[in-house]
């Protein structure tokens, strides 16, 4: 219940799409363990073995020394790598968390290394049976490797780039620009495959089919990666969103139950109290008449607040999974409330007016008597709170999320399906709110207001009776609704309450995502002048 939420769900967001999830994840993981360059070692320490193996244990002839050269290149090479993932690591720590800033340098990083590999690589095969040597299997296992870490367009940049250097070292045997050739196996005598054109084609079709054919497997299998990195990316969000949300529900429950036993006691004891004179027959009898009066209100305080209670408990109890059931038309349901508190307000001398917007949809999944509890509690405050000669203004209406975020940038929520929110404005000109009753902790705007059996100092002066639940149901509803809660009270002045419930989709499909898979709203609090939705729309309807 924070206005910050726009905030933070705008982190998370940029966040996501700043991130591959699983590619970026395990692309910094492995180059953090200098993967790469572990292999890189493990893989020259292998050739230099296999030269020695072959030289002094089968005494073959000596290979070429430019091929040792390119493993010290290649060893050389390592060296830099290593330097450069050092300052990379020192650079990451240096920008205090900057994962973007990291992402894109370990890409380059990656880049950089795997391009030179294929070009070393193919290095090794010049002077190790060119076109005819088995070791361009390797071109594979860095394709695997890239797929697997790199973005798409770079992986296949990666590919282009080893077919390139592959076909250039065939064909340039082949024409004799690259010459003189050395076998694979020096023992055995010349294949002289590297001169046949036909060889040199399928040898080059090969290796490009086996590239592409490896990027594109690798590629689908990241991509489902990513899918799946996502999905649990999302779920650990809802999970931790739900865990807050629990932990407060908990907190509420465990100040509820005090606050109920003490609220419940007190007229019970006044009650247990009075009885008890007029058993013992200590009041006079002309006083009993207005003893028993003052029990039976006792009583009714008594019995509206287990009402409330149990009205409260019917909501928090049930499954939040009910209000995708049917739509329910908040212009009709507000409409019923206004006409079920005329009395009261005629009797109070208040204006009671009600005004929905026309032509508009103003279906919400909400169940019908929990809008309804919703609303008519947002009612009886205001005519209960409005002075004689007062008024009291209920609207009805729709707007988007566009003009909700031009109005209140601070207005956290979910977005619903479409970005269309319908709304109802309860406004007064009552005796108001302290700005201090919405305050809690220097960090976060918060509406204790909402909380059991709470109600302002201004509420309590009046004398006016009250429950101090009415506010309790109120969020409830528009909780398990995924609504929006927006106040503006001045002491005096009177109050704006406006709840605002995510719109029934076009064509009413999807209707699942009116309903929030945890139960957390926001609340917008609002200490300047109101600037609502339908703040400037006169009432189109009659008296309710």
């Amino acid at each position: 219940m924070k206005d910050t939420g726009a905030q933070k769900d705008a982190a998370a967001a940029g966040y996501a799409k700043m991130r591959e999830p699983y590619r970026t994840g395990a692309l910094i993981s492995l180059l953090r363990l200098r993967w790469f360059i572990n292999l890189r070692w493990g893989m020259v320490v292998m050739a230099m073995g296999a030269l020695v193996l072959e030289r002094l244990v089968l005494g073959a002839p000596p290979r070429p020394r430019a091929l040792v050269v390119t493993l010290l290149l290649v060893a050389g090479a390592n060296v830099v790598w290593m330097a450069v993932s050092r300052i990379q690591r020192i650079r990451s720590l240096a920008t205090d968390g900057n994962e973007e800033q990291t992402i894109r340098a370990a890409l380059v990083f990656a880049n950089a290394q795997v391009a030179i590999d294929l070009l070393l690589l193919t290095a090794i095969l010049r002077y190790a049976g060119g076109v005819e040597s088995p070791m361009a299997l390797f071109y594979l296992f860095h394709m695997a490797i890239g797929s697997l870490l790199l973005k798409t367009w770079q992986a296949l940049l990666q590919g282009m780039w080893a077919v390139t250097l592959y076909a250039a070292l065939g064909v340039g045997e082949l024409a004799g620009q690259i010459y003189p050739h050395y076998p694979f196996l020096t023992m055995v005598e010349r294949a002289g495959w590297y001169e046949v054109p036909e060889y040199v084609a399928v040898a080059i079709g090969t290796l490009a089919c086996g590239v592409f054919g490896t990027l594109y497997f690798t590629l689908r299998i990241a991509s489902r990666l990513d899918e799946r990195e996502r999905q649990l990316r999302e779920a650990h969000g809802a999970l931790h969103q739900s865990q807050e949300a629990i932990s407060e529900l908990q907190s509420r429950r465990s100040r509820f139950m005090q606050t109920a036993a003490h609220q419940l006691k007190s007229p019970l004891a006044g009650i247990h109290t009075l009885a008890g004179l007029i058993r013992d027959e200590v009041v006079p009898e002309q006083t009993i008449r207005e003893i028993s009066a003052k029990i039976m209100r006792r009583c009714r305080e008594g019995i509206a607040q287990v009402t409330e209670l149990l009205t409260l408990a019917r909501v928090q109890e049930a499954d939040p999974r009910r209000h995708a059931a049917t739509a329910q038309d908040v212009g009709a349901i507000a409409a019923e409330v206004c006409q079920q508190y005329e009395a009261q307000a005629r009797e109070k001398n208040v204006t009671l007016s009600y005004g929905a917007v026309s032509g508009a949809d103003l279906q919400v999944y909400v169940a019908r008597t929990d809008l309804a509890d919703c609303v008519g509690n947002l009612v009886d405050n205001a005519v209960k709170y409005t002075p004689d000669s007062g008024s009291v203004t209920v609207e009805v209406g729709r707007c988007s999320n566009e003009e909700l975020s031009e109005r209140s940038p601070a207005a956290g929520g979910r977005v619903p399906s479409g970005g269309d929110w319908v709304y109802v404005t309860v406004k007064d000109t009552g005796i108001g709110m302290d700005s201090n009753g919405f305050v809690s902790g220097e960090d976060s705007v918060t509406g204790w207001v909402f909380d059991a059996f709470r109600r302002g100092n201004r509420a309590l002066e009046s004398g006016i009776a009250g429950t101090g639940l009415g506010l309790s149901i109120v969020r409830e509803v528009v909780e398990q609704g995924g609504g929006q809660i927006r106040v503006h009270s001045q002491p005096g002045q009177g109050s704006t309450f406006q709840v605002m419930f995510p719109a029934r989709p076009v064509g009413g499909e999807d209707a699942g995502l009116a309903v929030r898979s945890t139960r957390s709203s926001s609340v917008v609090i609002d200490r300047d002048a109101p600037d609502q939705p339908g703040e400037t729309a006169p009432p189109s309807g009659g008296a309710g």
